[in-house]
């Protein structure tokens, strides 16, 4: 195994004036694996490689709000520059761009 690194960065973002999705943490998961992340961008160490990154949130009755996930490919020592951004339903999928 390479001790090279490659990074993504994950924007989160939601529907302009929607306070109360201030007051959640966005969870944004690596490969399945959770991780705890905020309004804005969020910086995350891979390997380089091929990763499935999934985003999503609680809200009321939902426990993975707006969930979608995007794959990217990542070489070692390049950053990849995403954005995910919710929509007006919780139900629907949030939508992946890459940036």
């Amino acid at each position: 195994m390479s001790d090279e690194t490659a990074t993504i960065e994950v924007t989160a973002s939601h529907m302009t004036g929607s306070v109360a999705q201030e007051m959640v943490k966005p969870t944004i998961e690596v490969d399945g694996e959770p991780r705890e992340g905020i309004w804005g961008v969020n910086t995350l160490d891979v390997s380089p490689g091929q990763h499935t990154i999934k985003a999503y949130h609680k809200w009321l009755v939902f426990k993975k709000a707006y969930a979608s996930s995007t794959t990217v490919d990542v070489a070692a020592g390049q950053t990849v520059r995403l954005e995910w951004h919710t929509g007006s339903a919780a139900f629907r999928p949030g939508k992946w761009k890459v940036l």
